[in-house]
């Protein structure tokens, strides 16, 4: 079965740009072999993600995630089972964000990255899937 899951989390310490490259080779690579793919955000500390793949290796991976000493206050967005993926090309496509660059997303004008870390509103749609459908179209979670 295929599981996408989305979450967001800070950074527990400061990473360089370097750190983040780092982060990305590995993440590529590993990703490939485990046949996940997916989207992360960095913005300011904090890290949004979306990751697809086979259920137990999501279920996996993001348990590594959870034990990670560069995230703290993990919070799950939305998880499921899905028929197709929506990152099929992308190992893991990376944005970093600036403030500048979240004025330009609909619905997110006076974006405060705090609001990532807020309970859910059931009247909207968390902050965090709205930074992640703002870079793909039809995005089907």
């Amino acid at each position: 079965m295929l599981k996408y899951l989305a979450y967001v989390s800070r950074q527990s310490y400061i990473l360089t740009n370097e750190d983040i490259s780092n982060l990305l080779v590995s993440c590529r690579t590993n990703n490939t072999r485990n046949e996940i793919t997916g989207m992360l955000i960095y913005f300011d500390g904090t890290f949004v993600q979306f990751l697809e793949g086979p259920e137990n290796t999501i279920d996996i991976l993001f348990d590594k995630i959870k034990n990670d000493k560069r995230h703290q206050e993990i919070i799950t967005l939305v998880e499921g089972i899905a028929t197709q993926r929506e990152f099929g090309d992308w190992s893991m496509a990376f944005k970093k964000l600036t403030i500048d660059d979240t004025s330009r997303i609909v619905g997110q004008k006076d974006f405060n990255k705090e609001d990532l870390f807020k309970g859910k509103d059931p009247n909207s749609e968390h902050p965090g899937l709205v930074l992640i459908k703002s870079f793909v179209n039809n995005l089907h979670i």
